[in-house]
């Protein structure tokens, strides 16, 4: 009787075959990427790589040449909340703070404070930040210090300053959500219990903002003069 044989393929090519393609598959999807360090080949790049504008970039197409652009004038995001002091006075009128120090909200103001603050005021508020270090005009004010203004000034001044800006510092409306805020507050003040006491920040809340004014630029004076000696 006759009998009819297939020619197989050897195992070992069957093998090797999958190795290879498990190879290229995995070398065009980005998977294995230890043959080079320039970025895979894209079959399909999903939009990937696009014209887009990058933070603080230059453009030709706007006026300032800023890429970054104001919110318009009346307008806030959806779900934000409305900053309606447009004084310090207002501030204090409208606004109190009724957050309590929990740990959770000291924690969460730390957070807060760590990632919008620091970089001036430092970590623990003593105005070392990245900025102080590497500017040799801006040095922001200390925090904690003896006779700092931020101890006499009322929570809702803090709050005030931190929405709307002071001097060089930007306002964080826009980027803080009022409840942020106030854990902010309540997180600078126990910086301020740790290093100074509890009695410092009850005399400094008696003792009237202009004095306390007057005491700064008296110690900032001195330190300029300190500063020109050495």
């Amino acid at each position: 009787m006759a009998t009819s044989s297939k020619r197989r393929l050897p195992i070992f090519l069957v093998i090797i075959a999958g190795v290879f393609i498990v190879f290229w598959v995995g070398l065009l999807s980005g998977s294995i990427m230890w043959t080079s360090d320039q970025p895979p080949l894209m079959v399909i790049p999903d939009m990937d790589n696009q014209s887009k504008v990058s933070p603080q970039e230059q453009v030709n197409y706007f006026a300032d040449r800023s890429a970054d652009r104001a919110p318009l004038e009346y307008t806030i995001p959806r779900y934000a909340e409305f900053y309606r002091a447009t004084s310090i006075a207002e501030a204090e009128e409208m606004y109190s703070n009724s957050l309590p120090s929990s740990e959770w909200i000291l924690a969460r103001g730390k957070n807060r404070f760590e990632t919008f603050c620091a970089v001036c005021h430092g970590a623990e508020g003593a105005g070392d930040g990245t900025i102080g270090e590497r500017s040799a005009t801006l040095k922001p004010p200390s925090l904690i210090a003896p006779g700092a203004l931020t101890l006499g000034y009322t929570d809702a001044h803090l709050f005030h300053i931190i929405s709307m800006g002071q001097n060089i510092m930007p306002g964080y409306r826009d980027k803080l959500k009022e409840v942020d805020r106030w854990a902010v507050i309540n997180y600078v003040r126990s910086l301020q219990r740790k290093h100074l006491g509890e009695d410092a920040l009850q005399q400094a809340h008696a003792q009237p903002e202009a004095d306390m004014a007057m005491n700064e630029g008296e110690d900032m004076t001195d330190a300029n003069a300190e500063g020109e000696q050495q």
